[in-house]
């Protein structure tokens, strides 16, 4: 009996390290070391709480192709799965729910990824129409050229564009404010004129109230007492060109996702 126990486990031996092991099925892949079929299970991963991306720590060092699920929320990890390169962890990527935005400087569509260029729905791949429906997009995707993205208040619509990357003020748009006054009565001053004596007179004033007199030919002032005001208007130059109110950015590519 010991002599059969002992020519048995190098045969063992041998189906472990150069075939493949199948769980669940007979007939494992050929490209697999190890198949798992299952209808109604699932594989159970290693279970490890995770101090960061940096520690191996529960394992005594990195090792490039480990993966462990995480149960940790400390420092820079959280819970999910993690996978080693042999320097630190990082987290396994899940997919994205559909209608994600994301900027990014890819300039086509990839990996599920679309173009917010305005494009007909009806222009996409079936399956994907059907998810852009289903996110309010009927006829066309949003054209985010030359827009910034913001979060809609109670009346909007998601997906609805609207706003000026300039504006031109006109009246309406300054203070209501009442500005009042008058020039200085400092500037008391006479006017010159000619007696018309012998003559026609010439006055140095203008209008119906220019000072005439009749009397010996010669220059008389007015007196000083007639102290005035004087209204003024002025143009304030303007020609009601717009101006920017775009805020300093980066250039970018929006895409939606639509999955593949």
């Amino acid at each position: 009996m010991k002599k059969k126990l002992f020519y048995l486990i190098p045969v063992l031996g041998s189906i472990i390290v150069h075939g493949q092991i199948g769980i669940g099925t007979g007939t494992p892949s050929s490209n697999a070391i190890l198949d798992v079929t299952s209808s109604n299970k699932g594989l159970l991963l290693t279970r490890n709480s995770l101090t960061s991306t940096a520690s191996p720590i529960p394992l005594s060092a990195h090792v490039k192709g480990m993966v462990t699920y995480n149960l940790a929320n400390a420092n820079n990890v959280s819970e999910g799965i993690y996978e080693n390169d042999g320097r630190s962890w990082s987290a396994v990527s899940y997919d994205y729910p559909y209608g994600t935005i994301s900027n990014s400087f890819a300039t086509a569509d990839h990996k599920g990824w679309y173009l917010l260029d305005g494009r007909a729905v009806s222009s996409l791949p079936a399956n994907v129409q059907a998810r852009a429906v289903s996110l309010g997009f009927a006829v066309s995707l949003p054209n985010a050229d030359d827009r910034i993205i913001k979060t809609k208040d109670v009346s909007e619509g998601v997906g609805s564009l609207s706003g000026n990357a300039t504006v031109t003020l006109v009246q309406s748009h300054l203070p209501n404010v009442i500005f009042t006054g008058s020039t200085s009565t400092d500037g008391a001053h006479t006017h010159t004129y000619t007696d018309r004596g012998a003559g026609v007179s010439v006055n140095s004033g203008s209008g119906a109230n220019n000072p005439v007199a009749d009397n010996t030919s010669g220059a008389y002032n007015t007196a000083a007492a007639g102290a005035h005001t004087h209204s003024v208007s002025f143009n304030s130059g303007g020609s009601s060109q717009p101006f920017n109110i775009t805020p300093s950015y980066l250039v970018t590519n929006v895409f939606i996702y639509l999955g593949s």
